[in-house]
């Protein structure tokens, strides 16, 4: 379990979704720790106030998704999206980074590449979601301690500074 000082400087949504994504893997549901996993990092790039109103993230109704490009933008702007790569990997890629692939794939409804078995009893559904988790808490940890918005007291009382 993740502990955040000052706590209401972690937005709700946000810490919502880490938090039950990582009771998800603790009660093996793994589908939803990939979800709720892939999510949180989602969410950042569209919340952060870096990144809102960035001309070059690619946009699906007016919501930037995960992808090698929006990636490499929001990098460029100071997200730690080093943290969600795997060993060898670059955004340069034409293929999508390994985080990037697991998302698509739920998202799409393709889950046959990741959970074999009922997922409970499947141990590559486990590993899958646990890399997917760790990069996500790694990202959002680093997000945390270095974000603008939460080191400068935009974020308050668990709300996003355009919430208000």
């Amino acid at each position: 379990m993740l502990y955040w000082s000052s706590s209401v400087n972690m937005p709700l949504d946000l810490f919502s979704y880490i938090r039950e994504a990582s009771l998800s893997f603790t009660i093996a549901r793994y589908l939803a720790c990939l979800v709720l996993s892939s999510s949180a990092v989602e969410l950042i790039l569209n919340r952060d106030s870096r990144t809102k109103r960035l001309i070059d993230l690619r946009r699906i109704g007016g919501w930037a998704v995960l992808n090698n490009q929006n990636l490499d933008t929001v990098s460029r702007h100071g997200l730690p999206v080093n943290n969600l790569l795997s060993a060898g990997e670059t955004l340069n890629d034409a293929a999508p980074v390994t985080f990037v692939a697991r998302r698509n794939k739920i998202a799409h409804g393709e889950i046959l590449p990741l959970i074999r078995d009922l997922s409970d009893y499947d141990s590559f559904a486990e590993a899958e979601s646990l890399d997917q988790l760790t990069k996500s808490q790694r990202f959002v940890v680093e997000w945390f301690n270095s974000a603008p918005d939460v080191q400068t007291g935009r974020i308050q009382n668990h709300r996003w500074p355009d919430e208000d």
